[in-house]
C-alpha cells in the first residue's frame, strides 16, 4: 500500500500542469484522496488533490468546479480551483497506484480551521452556537443551488432513494456485505425496507447537496463559517445535509436541544419543511447506513470491521427502535 510520500513525485507532475513548477509540494494526508498542501511564489496557498481512482469520472469533478464558481459568487466561502496551463481544471499524472494514474486537481487554500478541530469530542452547550451557525451556512448553500440552473454538460450523481439504497447505491449495499452476521443482514435489511418508505412519501424537491458537511468539512476563517471538501456533493434532498451535519451529535443525551439551535440557524435563512423532524430522524438513519458501505470499501482508511462495526450496527438498532 502506497504512503503519502511515495506520491511525491506524482504532486510534483501536478504543480507543473498547473504552472507551479518551482512549488514543493507538503504532504498533509492521505485517505480516500491524497492531498499536499502547495505555497505559491505569489504568496497564495493552494491544496493539491489527487483524486481516487474510479470514484468521480472527469465530467463530474469538472461539475464540482462549475458548482464551487456559483457558489463563490453567490457569496459562500467554498474552495476555488485554479486551472493547468492548458485551460483544464484536472491533469492527470501517473501515480504508485495498481491503477497507474489518478485525476489532479487544485484549489486556493482559506486559511482557518476546521469544526472538527476546534470542538474535538465535545457536543456540549459550548459548541451549540457553531450548529447554529452550521445550520445558517448549509441554508445559505441550498439557498444558493435551490433556483441554479447548472450549464449544459454539468452532472454530478443522484441521492434520491435509488442512489441511498437502491440495488446499487451510490456508497455500496450496506446490507448484503460480507463482514456481516446473518442477523445484522437481516437488521440492515429492515432498515433499508424502512427508509425506501419513507423516501416514497417525500414531496420535497431534489437540489444540490454538499453531501459530506459534517464538522470536519466546516471550516471557520476568521470570523466567516464555509464549506470544503465537495467531493461528494451530488443531487439529493436538503434534509440529508442537515443529517450529515448533526450524524456525530446523534448519541449525545442533550441532541435535541443540539438539533434544536442547529434548526433555528437553519429556519432563520431559509425554510424547513413542516415534518423537518421526522426527515432528520430517518435521514440521521440513512446516514449510518451510508457510513456502513463507505467503511466496509475503505479498509486502508478505517480499518477492519470490527473497529467500526459495531458502534455502527448498534446505532442502527437505537434508531429502528425509535422509529418503530
Amino acid at each position: 500500500m502506497p504512503e503519502i510520500l511515495d506520491y511525491l513525485p506524482a504532486a510534483r507532475s501536478a504543480l507543473r500542469a498547473f504552472g507551479l513548477p518551482e512549488t514543493e509540494p507538503h504532504p498533509i494526508v492521505k485517505s480516500e484522496n491524497v492531498v499536499f498542501r502547495a505555497d505559491a511564489p505569489d504568496g497564495t496557498t493552494w491544496a493539491l488533490r489527487l483524486h481516487r481512482p474510479g470514484y468521480h469520472a472527469l465530467p463530474a469533478l469538472e461539475s464540482d468546479r462549475l458548482l464551487t464558481a456559483h457558489l463563490a459568487a453567490s457569496g459562500l466561502l467554498v474552495p476555488t480551483g485554479r486551472r493547468t496551463t492548458t485551460g483544464a481544471w484536472y491533469a492527470e499524472v501517473p501515480t504508485p497506484d495498481p491503477e497507474g494514474s489518478r485525476l489532479a486537481g487544485l484549489t486556493l487554500w482559506h486559511p482557518g480551521q476546521t469544526l472538527a478541530d476546534l470542538i474535538g469530542d465535545d457536543r456540549g452547550p459550548a459548541t451549540w452556537p457553531w450548529f447554529e451557525r452550521s445550520g445558517a451556512l448549509l441554508a445559505d448553500l441550498h439557498n444558493a443551488t435551490a433556483d441554479w440552473i447548472p450549464p449544459a454538460g454539468f452532472t454530478r450523481h443522484r441521492l434520491d432513494a435509488e442512489g441511498l439504497g437502491g440495488d446499487s447505491p451510490f456508497w455500496g449495499r450496506f446490507w448484503d456485505l460480507p463482514c456481516l452476521t446473518d442477523d445484522e443482514r437481516n437488521l440492515l435489511s429492515q432498515a433499508r425496507e424502512h427508509v425506501l418508505i419513507r423516501f416514497s412519501a417525500l414531496t420535497d424537491p431534489l437540489i444540490l447537496i454538499h453531501a459530506d458537511a459534517h464538522p470536519a468539512n466546516v471550516l471557520i476563517s476568521g470570523d466567516t463559517l464555509g464549506l470544503i471538501d465537495f467531493d461528494d456533493c451530488a443531487w439529493g434532498w436538503p434534509m440529508f445535509d442537515l443529517a450529515v451535519c448533526l450524524w456525530s451529535a446523534s448519541s449525545e443525551p442533550d441532541f435535541a436541544q443540539l438539533r434544536g439551535r442547529f434548526l433555528v440557524g437553519y429556519a432563520a435563512q431559509r425554510p424547513l419543511p413542516d415534518d423537518a423532524l421526522e426527515q432528520l430522524d430517518f435521514f440521521l438513519l440513512m446516514r449510518t447506513l451510508m457510513l456502513i458501505g463507505w467503511c466496509a470499501d475503505r479498509p486502508e482508511v478505517v480499518g477492519a470491521p470490527e473497529e467500526w462495526k459495531p458502534g455502527l450496527i448498534d446505532k442502527v438498532r437505537v434508531a429502528l427502535a425509535h422509529l418503530s
